[in-house]
């Protein structure tokens, strides 16, 4: 009896934590074109908690070694007012150690990001709606770039899918160590 209760709770617990996992491409301001990363995301203890873990997965990105970045993050979000967008974001924040996976070592920076959880919609190829996420790229407590766009469902390398851009922190490059 003990084991069958065991394994019922367990089968609980894994399919709630595959119910709340999610998968985001991530779009450019344009709207019409994927960057090569996409983030798995799930919800760590099943909701009502509002901790976020999961991957920045660099697989379709040029020069992939097989080291995605690690994401952690919680429920968050940021006003019109306070988004130097001027649209409101509501959905997670996470930390997310992309510059270390695209380097493959140490850099000192990090790449935080505030999503929606939803895609946007697209029509004839190009995405309708407000952006839907905004990163900010930081080294030694200085901002030193940012990048935004839209939300995809369309994940970059899969089902016919090219990325045509880079990494989703765009220009923001950190300086390479001396």
């Amino acid at each position: 009896m003990k084991l069958k209760s065991l394994l019922v709770i367990t089968l609980l617990v894994i399919g709630c934590s595959f119910a709340s996992a999610q998968t985001f491409g991530f779009g450019t301001a344009g709207g019409s074109y994927l960057y090569c990363n996409y983030v798995q995301l799930s919800n760590t203890f099943g909701a009502p908690f509002a901790v976020w873990q999961g991957v920045d997965n660099l697989s379709a990105c040029p020069g992939f070694l097989g080291i995605n970045a690690t994401v952690v993050g919680i429920k968050g979000g940021m006003t019109a007012t306070t988004n130097p967008l001027g649209v409101a974001i509501a959905g997670v924040t996470y930390g997310d150690n992309l510059y270390d996976a695209y380097a493959y070592g140490f850099t000192g920076a990090q790449w935080d990001v505030t999503q929606k959880l939803a895609c946007n919609k697209y029509k004839n190829g190009h995405a309708v709606g407000s952006y839907r996420w905004i990163g900010f790229a930081s080294v030694s407590g200085f901002v030193f770039g940012d990048n935004f766009g839209f939300l995809s469902c369309t994940i970059p390398g899969k089902a016919g899918s090219v990325p045509s851009r880079g990494v989703s922190f765009g220009s923001a490059k950190v300086a390479k160590k001396r």
